[in-house]
């Protein structure tokens, strides 16, 4: 597993793609690309994950899920 790049266009991606789509996703305000940031700062009601249905999950090879939380 690579450790995610944090950069703009990652999280440009993941918060269009994923995060943003996310039924866990806490609509902090500025927050995404969490598997290279790590959590946020908002509670998370676990409410399904979708982590592993990112583009930069795959690019990353990583398998871990609710990176948010």
């Amino acid at each position: 597993m690579a450790k995610v790049v944090d950069n703009e266009e990652n999280f440009q991606v993941c918060r269009r793609d994923n995060c943003g789509q996310c039924p866990s996703f806490p609509e902090a305000a500025g927050e995404a690309l969490y598997c290279a940031r790590g959590p946020g700062k908002a509670k998370i009601e676990r409410k399904g994950c979708s982590c592993p249905d990112c583009p930069i999950w795959a690019k990353y090879k990583l398998s871990r899920t609710y990176y948010c939380d």
